[in-house]
């Protein structure tokens, strides 16, 4: 069973999926999220020798379109992507990838907008139906409704939640979703470049609608105001099922030991229950897992003993690549197995386990020098990346925490501490955290009205990075 797990704040939202209560996955969108949204751009610059296109969507850097990502219409099929596009020309694109670091977002020409049954294509025309629905009469029916109620113009993918839905809740999707595509066209005709013309629903309801099903037993949410949103969201949906859905005040994450798995997932290393262990090393173009025996040490028969530890990293890698969002190329090394059927068994169980995955994923298949390789589509960057800097003592081979994710760490500190009798909270910190709490009064007057308290940052230069001290006797 699964539990949603949200806790919000002004400044940043973090949704934790929570599988037998352990971290499964984690979603943060702060304010400048943008991935889903849909913009009417202008083209600044055409570079065939990069194979991609810049255009200024009215972000702080212009986005990046790559040649594959470009629309082409039937019409224009044979010709040359960049012939089709010229500097000063206006174009729809949705944000594919989250700007981050020196990156602008990165973009498509092929618009989708996913509802809870559905993932409508308006520039496609196809029909396509998850592979996880597997009934030939339940393909053929919702093949058929779709095919009589989907305007020509427009593509649909079916999801697997059409398994829990009547043909009736699909059909008014379907309709909810072509006149929400019609809207965005008028907004596109009489938008003028850069502009937003459709923004993608916040990453709550986003988890809401990818997520609630029947496995779901439980939703919790720090913020009051915000459950009533929930409530409805639920009621909207006609979901045909009860969900226990409750407010608690505090630090949900820190209350629920989430905190310390995302840290984990930072780490290189990966602990296994039976002293096994998992080596995740990411590079520019593929990341490569190493399952090591570790002190594993099972019993007599090595053969078994071999299975046993590469059948619980089979179980414990998907949720990794799920928890730390990873993408591309991926190789797996498993410990050798010389019984063909136990090497079967273990990669179905793999299988399996990548069923619970909402990204694209697809098993190639094993290499010739004996890794499992496989992809993952993934939309924005992983916590490595968002939350730790590559350290420069080890010339990059290491990763540390950054200096966003402290001070959201600090701030997540400060805001619960409404408990504490005294109206004055020091808090002491590297000179370079000072220097962004500088810059963050409106988080330090959200502070004073919210818990009648006055913070003062001083910097203690003796202090690294994720050093910080809470003083009324409050120590971490």
């Amino acid at each position: 069973m699964r539990k949603i797990i949200a806790e919000i704040y002004p400044w940043e939202s973090r949704i934790a999926i929570v599988e037998n209560d352990r971290l499964a996955e984690v979603f943060w969108e702060n304010q400048k999220e943008s991935v889903g949204n849909i913009y009417r751009g202008k083209i600044r610059d055409v570079i065939p020798g990069l194979s991609c296109v810049f255009i200024d969507i009215g972000l702080n850097k212009n986005a990046f379109l790559y040649a594959g990502d470009i629309r082409n219409n039937d019409r224009d099929k044979g010709l040359n992507s960049f012939d089709l596009l010229k500097k000063g020309q206006d174009i729809m694109v949705q944000v594919k990838k989250e700007a981050f670091s020196e990156k602008g977002a990165r973009v498509t020409g092929n618009i989708s907008i996913p509802g809870h049954y559905i993932v409508v294509l308006p520039f496609q025309k196809d029909i396509s139906i998850s592979r996880k629905i597997v009934d030939d009469k339940r393909r053929e029916n919702l093949r058929s409704i779709i095919e009589r109620e989907k305007t020509d113009d427009m593509g649909v993918i079916l999801r697997t939640t059409c398994l829990e839905g009547s043909d009736e809740e699909i059909i008014v999707e379907l309709k909810q979703m072509q006149m929400l595509w019609r809207e965005i066209k008028e907004r596109y005709k009489e938008a003028k470049a850069p502009f937003l013309i459709f923004e993608d629903i916040d990453v709550l309801e986003r988890t809401l609608r990818d997520y609630l099903d029947h496995d779901i037993e439980k939703i919790i949410i720090n913020n009051e105001r915000l459950l009533a949103k929930v409530e409805s969201f639920i009621a909207g949906k006609n979901y045909g099922a009860k969900f226990d859905v409750k407010y608690e005040k505090g630090a949900l994450f820190e209350k629920y030991n989430l905190e310390k798995d995302i840290r984990r997932a930072i780490n290189r290393k990966v602990w296994l229950k039976s002293g096994g262990y998992l080596v995740f090393d990411e590079t520019e173009a593929m990341t490569i897992i190493d399952v090591n025996s570790g002190k594993f040490t099972g019993n007599n028969n090595f053969a078994d003993t071999i299975f046993r530890l590469n059948c619980e990293a089979a179980l414990e890698i998907p949720r990794q690549l799920r928890l730390r969002s990873v993408g591309g190329i991926i190789l797996i090394d498993f410990i050798s197995m010389k019984d063909q059927q136990q090497e079967h068994e273990v990669i179905n169980l793999f299988k399996r386990e990548l069923e619970k995955d909402k990204a694209h994923t697809r098993i190639i298949g094993m290499t010739g020098l004996g890794f499992l390789e496989m992809t993952r589509r993934k939309s924005r960057y992983g916590i490595s990346e968002f939350f730790s800097d590559v350290c420069h003592v080890c010339n990059g081979r290491g990763r540390t925490l950054n200096l966003f994710a402290v001070t959201c760490e600090i701030k997540r500190k400060l805001i619960n501490l409404d408990y504490l009798e005294k109206e004055v909270i020091i808090c002491e910190v590297n000179p370079q955290i000072q220097k962004i709490f500088k810059q963050e009064e409106n988080f330090l007057n959200y502070v004073s009205e919210n818990l009648g308290k006055q913070v003062i940052v001083k910097a203690n230069p003796n202090f690294e990075v994720n050093e910080y001290e809470l003083h009324q006797n409050f120590t971490y």
